[in-house]
């Protein structure tokens, strides 16, 4: 069992207090030289994982609740990721500086943000995972816990921002890791199994990803050429009239995805990339019947989300996250 007890180390602090704002070169994608890098690494890792065609289905934390240093935190990950693999974990992880909860003052202690394909319940994962650092760490210097994505926020697709720190919450801090210390900031969990098409089980390699992260910048300039807002005739609210969710489906049955993409976006207040034209009951009825209004966009939800058009694929995840 590696030696986890604190008054036997000397622990170097981990992270930076005031990490510069700017990157000295336009293009680089340091962890650790400057926020500019940061975010501009963590954006590119975004990107990969908005391609990987694998979905987590379990977030899991591992927080360590004792100061560490360096050495032990490489010695402690590569004891454990081992371990994971063997089990037949297939997830990414990042590890950050872990925060007071009320003043957001780093710790210099840090923790493991887990993303996790697998078909085993939360406890069983749980106890998998404490059963794991229980081998080469003591019950008290650490804690797991295992949730499930947010769907209202988005799920996996949304978390992704967060989950790489390019989309922090609101007022929270980030902190960068000491320059020099060589503490990767990302890991994957059983590659092959990790990294694959859209179907969730080939694998693939990442030279296909970066090629397909090229052609979705591409299509996101192409998109901002053509951007929209729409302007929403206001008009005094109605009475309130039942939905026919026949003809709903008829409506939509008979426009393409870009077209029901535009009329999304003009619901949520979003620009229109795909330059369609809407129909007068989208811009004013619609909008003062509650009912008819929520059903509209509950339907265009779930057909979206099934669409097979790359642009429209893209569009959502430029202007709505998904």
């Amino acid at each position: 069992m590696t030696d986890t007890n604190p008054q036997n180390h000397k622990v170097e602090t981990l992270y930076q207090i005031k990490p510069q704002e700017k990157s000295r070169h336009p293009y680089s994608k340091s962890k650790t030289e400057s926020i500019e890098s940061f975010l501009r690494a963590a954006k590119h890792e975004a990107g990969r994982l908005l391609e990987n065609g694998t979905e987590p289905n379990h977030i899991i934390q591992v927080n360590y609740k004792i100061e560490l240093p360096v050495k032990e935190i490489k010695e402690l990950w590569r004891k454990h990721s081992r371990r994971l693999r063997s089990a037949g974990i297939v997830a990414h992880a990042t590890v950050e500086i872990t925060k007071y909860k009320r003043t957001q003052w780093a710790t210099n202690k840090v923790h493991y943000h887990f993303v996790v394909k697998d078909d085993r319940t939360p406890g069983e994962l749980e106890e998998l995972f404490e059963g794991l650092c229980r081998l080469s760490m003591n019950q008290f210097d650490f804690k797991v816990g295992v949730r499930p994505f947010n769907e209202k926020k988005g799920g996996w697709k949304g978390y992704i921002a967060y989950h790489v720190k390019y989309r922090n919450k609101k007022g929270k801090k980030n902190y960068l890791f000491k320059r020099g210390l060589r503490l990767r900031k990302y890991f994957i969990i059983n590659k092959k199994k990790w990294w694959t098409y859209p179907d969730g089980i080939t694998p693939r390699t990442l030279p296909s990803i970066k090629k397909q992260m090229k052609r979705y910048m591409k299509i996101k300039t192409r998109l901002k050429k053509s951007e929209h807002l729409i302007e929403v005739k206001h008009r005094r609210a109605s009475r309130e009239l039942p939905t026919d969710y026949a003809k709903l489906r008829e409506v939509l049955d008979n426009e393409t995805d870009k077209t029901l993409y535009d009329w999304y976006s003009i619901l949520k207040g979003k620009p229109t990339v795909f330059c369609t034209e809407p129909p007068d009951w989208l811009l004013g009825t619609v909008q003062t019947q509650s009912d008819k209004y929520n059903a509209l966009l509950k339907a265009l939800t779930k057909r979206l989300q099934d669409t097979d058009r790359l642009p429209v694929y893209y569009a959502l995840q430029i202007y709505h996250q998904w």
